[in-house]
């Protein structure tokens, strides 16, 4: 298995992991609205999925991959308080790590850092999520 499939197999287990989790469905939805490409006009709260990086980190006969995902949420909410319910619902999903992988198998998962911030619209505020992952294959 190589870093491109195990990198899918995570991002599909980060989508339905949060997709399902009652946490995030409560503040983006039912059906979260969540994102790789928004639509043209949307409705916020909501994630889109940014850029995703895959390394390869083995050494002395251990096979791992390093993966780096960014995750953007955004609030039309007047003040903070829902971009910062959504920062928090998001980053327990994703440090919980109880979600298996399709392919490989999930070492660790880590949130690096969040960041929130007004966009420069003036009317949106926009949350970043940088999240870490190390997979092995099975």
């Amino acid at each position: 298995m190589n870093d491109t499939n195990q990198a899918q197999a995570l991002a599909k287990a980060v989508h339905l992991a949060l997709g399902t989790d009652i946490g995030v469905q409560n503040l983006l939805g039912a059906n979260p609205r969540l994102y790789d490409h928004v639509p043209e006009d949307p409705v916020y709260p909501y994630l889109t999925y940014g850029p995703q990086r895959s390394a390869d980190v083995s050494g002395d006969n251990l096979q791992l991959t390093a993966h780096n995902m960014t995750l953007h949420l955004w609030s039309r909410y007047g003040g903070r308080a829902e971009i910062m319910a959504l920062t928090n619902a998001v980053s327990e999903v994703l440090e919980n790590g109880n979600w298996q992988l399709s392919e490989g198998k999930l070492i660790n998962a880590n949130v690096i850092f969040t960041d929130n911030f007004r966009a420069p619209d003036g009317r949106t505020l926009h949350g970043v999520i940088r999240f870490n992952a190390t997979t092995q294959p099975s």
